[in-house]
């Protein structure tokens, strides 16, 4: 990190505040501020009458509001997702640079479908009214990680994403069966090369040291004895689901974390789970993601605790770790420096914005280092400080200001055409058409009025209060209201602050406020 990069990371943590945590219990104060403290941790961040609801719910309720979302029904936003494996079959009678021209229209199509899918992703994380749920499925995209640029597949993305969706926070041994399983993974970690009397150690490896138990819980002896077990986990060419292939099965002996058995990959899970390493290894994670890093051993116990007690149930884990003390204290609170995705989604629903260009969204996520279904390698995202950079916080602050005032701009909508063209020129070839939802509309200026009327402000400085108070949820420094008093206040063109004619004067204020320090913090 340079010294520029270290001096704006100072900025950011030196509003942080710090102190040790209690002891975790639940039975605290509960504030409104604590309220909007557990939207943005369990969720994205909200309107001030969704912390209001969840503030007048109380605590334990509140909590049991967002960890208890399959009980709200599920609003899925539609995608058209196409298996392009099928079309393979269309290729036998045709000549050697047909069946050329075919494939790199079907790879065209796939990576077309790819961007479809992620913007797809923002439009849920924005608008799903289980936060918690979309969330969790981006801690298990960086748990289980997989990417486009390794699996090359834009159905088997989607279908892991769903599948990150189904078991959110549900059942951890179902969640580890189901993603040996899964398409993307198998593919991602070389799963099809493992096979009997020559097995792949990848799949087994990561399972030991990122998924599940943690660096130096295991041996070299207990990776390769389970890369034994999971031989035979294969994908159908023609469907693209896993199958089971007995033949390339190892049946033989093995001996893994001081067990010895003719284990299957359901054998390996189990024993794995069995260990006291793993449920500290998953408390830790979660409290680290939800909450904030280097938690006490005390904490990290007792959430363990309850995942065992529980066999590894996820929802009652998250319900214990949301309803303690220790989540709602100062070193949880302001401490977390927040993703692109958290930043870009966090601010849609703060404001009320409809996401429309998520082309240009998903282009700002990959310039400040998120790229949606691309994580940059089998760890996931570094995270934290690692957000923070003179060139990253440069982009954060564009992308949102693109947000703010909109892409409707002629040379971005050439560019955009350019880009379509260019990628769909051999898709006929296939019979694969572009649809409506390949093109992304321009993302409108940020219409600030109504906010602005229903916070009844009558002055600048009222209205600075209002919008300090809705994005940043605390007080900050005098000399920081004034500025944001000063930038808006010789701009206000009448008396009626509530004038659209103020509106790019507002606007401006807004993105004065996102671009703080104060605002890189959840």
């Amino acid at each position: 990190m340079n010294l520029v990069s270290m001096a704006i990371v100072a900025a950011v943590l030196a509003i942080s505040p710090s102190a040790k945590n209690d002891a975790l219990h639940a039975g605290g104060d509960w504030t409104r501020h604590h309220a909007a403290h557990l939207l943005r941790r369990a969720g994205f961040g909200g309107t001030p009458e969704q912390i209001d609801y969840l503030h007048k719910l109380g605590r334990s309720k509140a909590v049991a509001h967002l960890v208890e979302f399959d009980r709200v029904p599920d609003e899925a936003i539609p995608v058209r997702v196409e298996r392009y494996r099928g079309k393979i079959g269309k290729l036998r009678g045709l000549d050697r640079e047909e069946r050329q021209k075919h494939r790199m229209a079907l790879q065209q199509a796939s990576r077309l479908q790819y961007a479809r899918v992620t913007r797809w992703w923002i439009e849920t994380m924005v608008s799903s009214p289980r936060p918690l749920q979309e969330k969790l499925v981006l801690f298990w995209h960086g748990h289980f990680t997989s990417g486009f640029r390794e699996v090359k597949s834009s159905g088997a993305l989607y279908d892991q994403n769903q599948l990150f969706r189904r078991h959110a926070h549900g059942n951890f041994r179902d969640f580890l069966v189901a993603i040996t399983e899964d398409p993307a993974m198998i593919i991602y970690l070389n799963t099809l090369q493992n096979k009997k009397g020559k097995p792949n150690e990848n799949y087994a490896r990561e399972l030991l040291e990122l998924f599940t138990m943690g660096e130096g819980e295991y041996t070299e002896r207990d990776i390769k004895e389970a890369a034994r077990a999971f031989t035979g986990i294969s994908i159908d060419q023609k469907t693209g689901k896993s199958i089971y292939r007995a033949r390339q099965h190892d049946f033989g002996e093995k001996t893994f974390l001081g067990k010895t058995g003719k284990f299957d990959p359901a054998d390996i899970i189990d024993i794995i789970l069995e260990q006291p390493a793993t449920a500290e290894y998953m408390a830790r994670k979660f409290w680290t993601y939800f909450a904030y890093e280097n938690p006490d051993s005390e904490i990290v116990i007792a959430l363990a605790d309850v995942l065992r007690k529980n066999d590894y149930e996820i929802k009652p884990m998250l319900a214990a770790m949301f309803n303690s003390d220790a989540f709602y204290d100062s070193r949880a609170r302001f401490t977390h420096i927040k993703s692109p995705i958290e930043l870009l989604v966090g601010t849609m629903r703060q404001l009320e914005i409809v996401p429309m260009d998520t082309e240009s969204m998903v282009v700002g996520l990959q310039a400040m280092g998120q790229t949606p279904m691309q994580p940059p390698n089998v760890k996931g995202w570094d995270g934290g400080e690692t957000w923070i950079t003179s060139s990253t916080l440069f982009n954060r602050y564009n992308v949102l200001g693109r947000l703010i005032s909109g892409t409707n701009d002629a040379s971005i909508r050439r560019q955009r055409e350019q880009r379509l063209r260019r990628a769909t020129r051999v898709l006929s070839v296939a019979e694969i058409e572009v649809g409506e939802d390949d093109r992304c509309p321009p993302q409108p200026a940020f219409d600030p009025m109504p906010l602005v009327r229903a916070s009844g402000a009558k002055s600048a400085d009222e209205l600075a209060d209002y919008f300090i108070e809705l994005l940043l949820q605390r007080r900050i420094e005098p000399d920081r209201r004034a500025t944001v008093i000063d930038a808006i206040r010789p701009h206000i063109k009448t008396k009626d602050i509530s004038d659209a004619s103020n509106a790019d004067a507002i606007r401006g204020m807004i993105h004065l406020i996102v671009s703080m320090p104060e605002y890189q913090l959840s």
